[in-house]
This record gives C-alpha cells, sequence and structure tokens, in this order.
C-alpha cells in the first residue's frame, strides 16, 4: 500500500484545524458591558500617600478563557499596561508626589474588543522641600560657589528658583536636581532655593535650607603718582607711576589707562611721556587679580604751550583768475615759555608740504584746488589747523532768457534763466521793466531757473521781461530781453455777405466773409447753420479774413447762421447770428403767374356755366318779350294812360324775375330791339314759335301764371306776324316807348 507524501499530510492537517477553529468562532462570543476606574484611597491627597490605581472589567463571553490587555493612561500618555485573565488588575503610585496629579483612564481590550473607563482626577496636595548644597562655604572676593538644589522625592519637569540675598537665579531641569555657579562678591552671601512643577504653575514648594557663604578680600592695594606735576605745560615730559603691594600670587596684572589703555604690566611700573593738551585728563591704576580689581586715579592737567592753528582765506570765495591769500597764526602763546617768534607755520597742501610763512598768496586757477591745511611748530610741539577746501569758482556767463512753450496773451506761461558757465551755486532774477519779479537759486544738478508767469496783456509786453545771474564773483550778468513770439486770442468775429442783402435770389451765388479785427494768424473760420454742430466749411486763411461761397442757393439755405474764429491759443469766439431770406428765380415768378391766371379763368367759366344751367331757356324769354312788344305795338297807350305803366311794370317785373347774365341790368326793349335788328331771320321764325303757341295755349311756359295784359299781347303779336314787317317802325317806337327809365317816346 502506497503512502500519501509528507507535504500532502501537512495541508489535510491544516485544513482540518481552521475548520475547526472556524467552528470553534462561530459557537463562541463576548462582550464587554463595562470598565471602571477607582482611585484608592481618594482622588485627593497628600504628597507621599501610597495610590492604587484599580481597573476593573465586566466582560459577558463563551470562551473557556480570556486575555485581558488593560492600559493605564495619564492623560494621553501611557503608563502602565498589562495582560491579565482576571478582569480585576491594580496599579500602585507609592508614594504619590505632586506630579503623579492629572486625568487617569483605563483602557480594556478583550480579543476584537475595546472598551475605556471614565476619567478620574488625581490631586495629590504639596511639594517636598528641596534641598541646597554650596561648596565651598567659604571663598576669596570674585571667586564662584557651585550651588545644587535638589528634590529628591519629586518627578516631572522641575523649575528651581536659586537666591543670594538680593539676586536670584531661575534654571528649569527636566530633573529633580539641578547645579549652577553663582559669582559672589558681598562678604556675607546667604543663599536657599525652591521649585515647582510646570504641569502646576501656580504652586511652589517651601524654600530650601539656607547656606551661608564668607567671602574673604585679598590684600593688595593700588596706588598711582603723577610727576612733576599734575599741571604741566605742553612739552613737558611726565611721569605716572603705578604700583601695587606685595602679593604673593604670579596672576595679578597692572594696567594703566585713560580712555585707552596706556601700559600694561604684572609689576609696579612708571610710564613716562612728553605732554600735548590733548594729554589732560583722568588716569586710572588698575591692579586685577582673577574677577578682583583694585583701581586707583589722578587727574593731568596741560597748558597749552600754543594754540591749535587757524587757517583762513581772504577773500572766502576764490573765482578764476583773481587773487587771494591764506594767512595761518596761532591765537594763544605761553609767554612764560615761548615768543611768537619761536613758532614755525607751515602750508601743507594734500598733506605735502607747500610753503613755509604766515601768509602765503596765489592767483586762483584750476590748478589752485586741493585740501589745505596749516603746520605750527615749537619746542618739539606740533599742532595742525583744520583742513581748508579750496575749489575755484568760475564766474557766472551771461545768462539766456526764452519763454517755455507758447506765450499767449492774458494765459499764464513761464519763462527760464539758463547760463551755460559759472559755478553752483547760482542766483537768477527776473526783471520787468527794470523792477525785480522774482529771485531763485540754483544749487543743482539743474543750472536753470524756471519762472511761472500770471500773464501779459499785450504782445509788447513780452519785451520787457530780462534776466539776471550771479555766482558771488561781484559781478551780475544780464541776459538780452526776451523775444519769444506771442499769440494773441482772437476778437469776436464778424460775419458778412456778399451781396450785402440778406435776401438772395434763388440759384445766384453767395459768399460768407468772416473776419477779426485783432488775433495772431493763422486764423481758423468755421461757418455754421444755427441748430447744426457740424460746420458747414472750415478755412484757414493765412489772413484775419475768410470767406466761403455757396453755389448756386437754393431755398433750403434760408435760415440762421454764424461763424466761428480760433488761433494758437485755443480760444474760440463766435460771431453774431446772421438771417438769409431766399426769394424765389424769375421763371418761377412767371409760372405762378400764369398759374394763377389760369386758375381764375377756370373758377369765372365754371361759375358761368353754372349760372347758365340753372337760368331758363333764351328762347321762351325772348317769346315773352316778343309778346310784350307787339301789344304795346297795337295799343299804344299813352304816357298817362294807366294800363301803359301797369304794362312797363308788369314788364319790369318779369325781366327782374327772368333775368339771364347776358341781360341783368339792362333795359328789356333796348335789347329786343337790337336783337330785332341785328336778326331778322329769328324773328320769322319767332313768328312761327307764336302762331304754334297760339294753337296750343297749353305748351307754353307760365301760361297759367301769365296776366292777361301778356295774353292779349301775344294775340296781337300773332296778328303782326301775319300782316309782315311794314309796321317794323312803329314797332320800334313801341319798343322805346316802353323803357325802365321810365322815359317817354316822342309822338308821332
Amino acid at each position: 500500500m502506497e503512502r500519501w507524501p509528507p507535504w500532502l499530510t501537512l495541508v489535510l492537517i491544516s485544513v482540518s484545524t481552521l475548520c475547526q477553529d472556524g467552528k470553534a468562532q462561530l459557537q463562541s462570543a463576548l462582550t464587554i458591558d463595562w470598565v471602571k476606574l477607582t482611585l484608592l484611597p481618594n482622588i485627593t491627597v497628600d504628597h507621599g500617600t501610597n495610590v492604587t490605581l484599580r481597573c476593573e472589567a465586566m466582560v459577558s463571553h463563551s470562551y473557556s478563557q480570556l486575555i485581558h490587555t488593560f492600559t493605564f493612561m495619564l492623560g494621553n500618555n501611557v503608563i502602565y499596561s498589562k495582560n491579565s485573565s482576571e478582569a480585576v488588575v491594580e496599579r500602585s503610585l507609592a508614594p504619590a508626589r505632586a506630579s503623579n496629579s492629572g486625568k487617569y483612564k483605563c483602557h480594556v481590550k478583550v480579543r476584537n474588543k475595546q472598551q475605556s473607563s471614565n476619567s478620574q482626577t488625581l490631586s495629590v496636595k504639596g511639594l517636598p522641600t528641596p534641598q541646597l548644597k554650596v561648596l565651598p562655604d567659604v571663598v576669596y572676593e570674585g571667586d564662584e560657589i557651585v550651588a545644587t538644589c535638589s528634590a529628591p522625592e519629586e518627578t516631572g519637569s522641575l523649575i528651581f528658583y536659586f537666591y543670594n540675598n538680593d539676586q536670584d537665579f531661575t534654571v528649569s531641569s527636566s530633573t529633580n536636581s539641578v547645579t549652577i555657579s553663582i559669582e559672589v562678591k558681598d562678604r556675607d552671601n546667604y543663599l536657599h532655593c525652591n521649585y515647582r512643577l510646570v504641569m502646576l504653575s501656580r504652586e511652589v514648594s517651601n524654600n530650601s535650607n539656607t547656606v551661608k557663604v564668607i567671602v574673604q578680600d585679598y590684600n593688595i592695594t593700588s596706588s598711582i603718582r603723577i610727576r612733576p606735576d599734575t599741571n604741566v605745560v605742553e612739552g613737558d615730559r611726565v611721569y605716572v607711576s603705578c604700583s601695587v603691594s606685595s602679593f604673593p600670587q604670579t596672576d595679578l596684572e597692572i594696567f594703566l589707562i585713560k580712555n585707552k589703555l596706556l601700559y600694561h604690566s604684572r609689576a609696579s611700573f612708571t610710564h613716562s611721556f612728553d605732554t600735548t593738551v590733548n594729554d589732560s585728563g583722568k588716569y586710572v591704576c588698575k591692579a586685577e587679580m582673577g574677577k578682583v580689581q583694585k583701581i586707583s586715579t589722578d587727574i593731568l592737567v596741560v597748558a597749552e604751550l600754543f594754540s591749535v592753528p587757524d587757517l583762513s582765506m581772504t577773500p572766502e570765495q576764490v573765482f578764476e583768475g583773481r587773487s587771494f591769500s591764506l594767512s595761518c597764526w596761532s591765537s594763544m602763546i605761553s609767554q612764560q615759555r615761548i615768543n611768537r617768534t619761536d613758532v614755525k607755520y607751515t602750508l601743507n597742501k594734500n598733506e605735502q608740504p607747500l610753503k613755509t610763512g604766515q601768509i602765503f598768496k596765489f592767483t586762483a586757477n584750476q590748478t589752485t584746488n586741493g585740501n589745505y591745511t596749516c603746520t605750527a611748530e615749537a619746542k618739539g610741539v606740533n599742532k595742525t589747523s583744520k583742513q581748508l577746501t579750496i575749489d575755484v569758482k568760475v564766474p557766472v556767463s551771461t545768462p539766456v532768457i526764452r519763454a517755455v512753450g507758447e506765450v499767449i496773451v492774458k494765459q499764464p506761461f513761464q519763462i527760464l534763466c539758463e547760463s551755460m558757465l559759472g559755478t553752483l551755486p547760482i542766483t537768477y532774477t527776473l526783471l520787468k521793466s527794470q523792477s525785480q519779479l522774482y529771485r531763485m537759486t540754483t544749487t543743482g544738478p539743474l543750472r536753470t531757473a524756471l519762472f511761472n508767469i500770471t500773464s501779459i496783456y499785450q504782445k509788447d509786453e513780452i519785451h520787457s521781461f530780462t534776466c539776471q545771474a550771479e555766482n558771488g564773483a561781484g559781478n551780475r550778468e544780464f541776459s538780452k530781453v526776451l523775444t519769444s513770439a506771442v499769440i494773441e486770442p482772437v476778437s469776436k468775429p464778424k460775419l458778412t455777405l456778399s451781396p450785402e442783402d440778406h435776401t438772395i435770389t434763388e440759384g445766384k451765388n453767395v459768399t460768407f466773409f468772416c473776419s477779426v479785427k485783432e488775433g495772431t494768424v493763422p486764423v481758423t473760420f468755421r461757418w455754421y447753420r444755427k441748430g447744426n454742430t457740424q460746420p458747414l466749411f472750415t478755412s484757414y486763411p493765412s489772413g484775419t479774413k475768410g470767406e466761403h461761397v455757396v453755389q448756386s442757393v437754393s431755398r433750403e439755405f434760408r435760415g440762421m447762421y454764424y461763424c466761428e474764429a480760433s488761433n494758437d491759443a485755443k480760444e474760440t469766439k463766435r460771431s453774431d447770428d446772421v438771417s438769409i431770406a431766399v426769394n424765389l428765380a424769375g421763371w418761377k415768378k412767371v409760372v405762378i403767374a400764369v398759374i394763377c391766371i389760369l386758375i381764375l379763368v377756370l373758377i369765372v367759366t365754371i361759375l358761368v356755366l353754372f349760372l347758365k344751367k340753372t337760368a331758363p331757356p333764351r328762347e321762351a324769354t325772348r317769346k315773352r318779350k316778343r309778346a310784350v312788344e307787339l301789344s304795346a305795338k297795337s295799343a299804344r297807350p299813352k304816357s298817362n294812360d294807366p294800363m301803359r305803366m301797369s304794362l312797363t311794370l308788369d314788364i319790369e317785373d318779369n325781366t327782374a324775375f327772368n333775368s339771364t347774365p347776358g341781360v341783368m341790368g339792362r333795359n328789356v326793349w333796348s335789347e329786343d330791339v337790337s336783337d330785332s335788328e341785328n336778326d331778322e331771320p329769328s324773328r320769322e321764325k319767332e313768328c312761327e314759335e307764336l302762331r304754334y303757341t297760339e294753337m296750343h295755349p297749353q305748351q307754353t311756359v307760365d301760361d297759367e301764371k301769365a296776366p292777361m295784359q301778356e295774353s292779349v299781347a301775344l294775340n296781337g303779336e300773332v296778328q303782326e306776324c301775319t300782316e309782315g314787317a311794314k309796321d317794323e317802325g312803329a314797332s320800334d317806337s313801341a319798343v322805346e316807348y316802353v323803357q325802365l327809365n321810365h322815359s317817354e317816346p316822342d309822338p308821332e
């Protein structure tokens, strides 16, 4: 029988184990019910008390045995951790210190479950009293002592305080002990210390024990002596002795000091030197051993043998080509020691000897420039004057005057003055009509002066300005008069027309003229129609008058016009408005007259036609008139016959009633007579019509209304027509007889 390979057996065992563990896990469970932290004996204790931290956990589970992981924490720091099968673990703080104060918490973990207790605050009251140790307790002046302050029962970060008489020192430490070095200066020193916890910033421990330190003095003294006297004159030699009482130690040092270290030695010494006035002052002799110093002082007074010389120049300012002098002398000399002739003077230029003497004369030029000093010497004493710098100046040249920018009458402008040569500073004065107007000093870097002028009121006023320049050379330079161009603003323009009559015939040309009396050319002219912002035309003539020609003026050209004038003064003036009227052309007037006549003729024609249409027929009127004529002819009554008068009135009434445009206001009989004379054929036709009327009386117009006299006349007219025209002359007389003006014809 074959055996299985070893690796296969191992796999089967592992699988079996995993299955059993999984089954066991499915069958077992746990839950943490609570975790409790207890501080024993209390949450507030005195320092040195034994404190127990007790952590207890209640776990419900189905396991045969559990392992608990207990963790004790102070704040966020783990202070103790333990694994236990028990449900209770204790941690002892013996003894408890102030550093053990804080918030504690217990954390329990069982398998994959964990839980923390509530926080408990432990407060440990009081701090242990520190201990102070000082070594040595007897020292010499300037020595240091070593002081150690410790709190052996305390832990944590501590701050220690050391006190020595009125001195105090502060040192921080992460341990419960600290050591420092303190220099003692007083003869008797009393030291103590205390501390506090960093975490308890307000609570400080009790003071430690007090330690006394005794300081012993070194048996040394220093002394200083100045010989031959403490009051000497420059040039005298003095001796300064500095000594110290005997002292066996070899680390002693002696110093001689006056503002700076003069001499140094490890034993007593004497220092000598020739005095100057600068050697006056306080001298200090200092003996030093370690940090111990012994001092003694004395004062030396050194009088001047002669004063520091003064170097001066006459005159104070030097200009090219002019003479000047330098003088060197000392104002004070000690007459007890020397005479004035004993003092020798030397002039130095750029620290090199130049000449000897007291007065030095030169002619200024550019090579004269430099730094000068004067040295005075007597009995080995040398003194040097202050440095004098000579810079030969250049006189100013004739200044140039000019205007900056445009000069416009009644507007502000600027005037510039400049001298091309001359040493700064230069003072410029602007003159107007020889009177000072402005004054300005130029120190650089520009060499010009710029003056602001309010305005001028006339062009020629520009020539009244001149400029003066000076720089202390004693002379003044004047410029020429200012000759800058001046722009005069234009005056109010005047707009004129050609022809001068403002009424223009349509189709003609018109010329606009715009002129100014004052103003610098070139002048710009613009013509406008009132109400328009854009100009009609712009002209740039070379003079003070501009023109604009408008060709073939139309009726739309009438209106108000004006012009504007301006020049480089940038000030625009406007003329008064001018009104322009445009008449019709001649041929248009003729056309309009013809049209008007035609319209009148047309109106009259229409009126005549209308009246004719509304009047009675002309033939009927003729018939009635003729009947009346025939009746009057046959009857031929007298003028006083009432029948005649009645006929006359009836005819007048009918005439007025049947009047037409052709017979209104005229004599009826006269018209009929005229018609009978001029138209004999029509008369025959009328007779025929009368016969027809007599035969048909019902068809005549207005027969029913006609008076009886008219019927009689009609009958008579028919009779006359039958007889012929033989009685024509009598008929004419009868018609003349019956006239509307009632004139009576002569009897036959």
